[in-house]
């Protein structure tokens, strides 16, 4: 009986209306609207290159010399609603080359890594490219880098740079993340596929 009072006291003190007290929210993380997975090639390549028809592409061409078949090529891929930008640098190689070309940009990739713990991906597309996919969550400038190569002709490396996002909150930063990421598999599973052509 006592049991049944001390319940049924309980409920009734859980209903007093606080009037103005207030009562702390929980803190809601920005709703960010991603873009579509709709993608095209890169014109004026000397390799078949895709990325999200949303982006800018902006070809760099004071480095760039006539003969794009034997240049390095830079190529800046913009996303105006993440405020983020993929550096891509297509790099032509041959035997002798590989290798230091291959160190060159994986201690790049080492030095944008810093202390952060960093999840690979590593993909073989059709086209003989073989690929890493650095994914460093808790570095919010370059969360994600990648280096890929068919070992013969090319190295492909790049990375996402965000700035200005104003986001502290690595959970915040997450669904942007996953996006860059998505699109930056995609272009690797596609690099280099002659067919399109």
């Amino acid at each position: 009986m006592w049991l049944l009072a001390i319940i049924t006291a309980s409920f009734f003190c859980e209903c007093v209306d606080n009037g103005d007290a207030v009562v702390p929210r929980r803190k809601a993380y920005p709703r960010i609207v991603t873009h579509d997975s709709v993608f095209a090639k890169i014109d004026n390549l000397p390799i078949y290159f895709e990325v999200n028809k949303n982006a800018k592409i902006e070809i760099d061409t004071v480095n760039t010399n006539l003969d794009i078949e034997k240049s390095t090529q830079w190529i800046n891929v913009f996303y105006g609603k993440y405020n983020a930008m993929i550096y891509l640098t297509f790099t032509p190689i041959d035997k002798s080359s590989i290798d230091k070309v291959i160190l060159n940009r994986t201690q790049r990739i080492s030095l944008n890594i810093g202390d952060y713990p960093s999840e690979v991906l590593e993909l073989t597309n059709a086209n003989g490219f073989s690929s890493q996919i650095f994914t460093t969550v808790e570095n919010r400038v370059t969360p994600i880098q990648f280096l890929s190569t068919d070992g013969m002709n090319w190295v492909v490396s790049g990375a996402v740079y965000f700035s200005g996002m104003g986001i502290s909150d690595i959970d915040s930063v997450a669904p942007v993340i996953n996006v860059m990421k998505r699109d930056v598999v995609h272009s690797l599973k596609t690099i280099g596929d002659d067919k399109a052509y």
